[in-house]
């Protein structure tokens, strides 16, 4: 079995298991409440198999959580908490490897990501199908996102908890807060077709830390700029473009 099967058979119960099993080792070191979505995340970067892009967002997310609750002096503690419990769970030669190599990786990755909110909790307030495999989620975070044009957003569903994915927000923060998330379903896409086939309004969404995906502008510069993009959401962006509906911006 590989270690992304183990890791996948492993139940809900363990992340309670996990959190009892560091609080007994380091008390306070992580609240109870952000206990699960850690755990998850953590696991999921160990068990590998996943995309570069897809292991860049978990970094991301992780360095964050590492950074925020003080847990880089303690991340061997952190590793050998995660360790006793798949070890309850069910043991496989090659956790304790990985979990050396990813404890490595948070490591660099915290030095890199600053400071602030390791996840934003978002309720979906608005799911829109304007095409089949194609969903546009508006999101409202619980607390404003720190978004810049340009940046992408790493966004995980608890329908598969763990699992980070970008997506490229269509619109900056409105003065209430919503931001708008135009999704495809992929080939094999496992978090894409869940928020497009099975995500609905009233659920929540864990929004991580933006980041800079290489497009940026200079603020100084005065110029026009032409976007161009291709696809059913771009035509229908631009049909609401030449309407000028309220509170529906242009994006893609």
């Amino acid at each position: 079995m590989s270690l992304a099967a183990a890791w996948a058979a492993i139940d809900d119960r363990a992340a309670a298991d996990f959190w009892g099993t560091l609080e007994d080792r380091r008390p306070g070191l992580l609240p109870n409440s952000e206990a699960p979505l850690f755990f998850a995340t953590l696991g999921s970067l160990v068990a590998g198999g996943d995309d570069p892009a897809g292991r860049a967002a978990l970094l991301l997310v992780l360095g964050r959580a590492y950074r925020r609750y003080d847990l880089l002096p303690h991340a061997t503690t952190v590793g050998e908490a995660l360790l006793a419990t798949v070890d309850r769970h069910g043991t496989h030669p090659l956790w304790r490897p990985a979990v050396d190599r990813a404890t490595h990786a948070v490591r660099r990755a915290a030095v890199r990501v600053g400071d602030g909110p390791a996840w934003w909790p978002a309720q979906v307030i608005g799911h829109e199908r304007p095409s089949s495999g194609i969903a546009i989620l508006t999101v409202r975070p619980w607390r404003r996102l720190p978004h810049h044009p340009g940046q992408a957003v790493p966004v995980c569903t608890p329908r598969l908890p763990g699992r980070w994915r970008w997506l490229s927000p269509a619109n900056a923060p409105r003065a209430d807060g919503t931001v708008e998330l135009h999704v495809r379903a992929v080939a094999a896409g496992a978090v894409s077709h869940r928020l497009v086939q099975e995500v609905r309004p009233g659920e929540q969404l864990w929004l991580g830390p933006p980041g800079n995906t290489g497009l940026r502008l200079d603020p100084r510069s005065t110029n026009d700029l032409l976007l161009v993009a291709g696809g059913p959401v771009s035509r229908r962006c631009a049909l609401w473009s030449n309407r000028s509906p309220p509170h529906r911006p242009a994006g893609g």
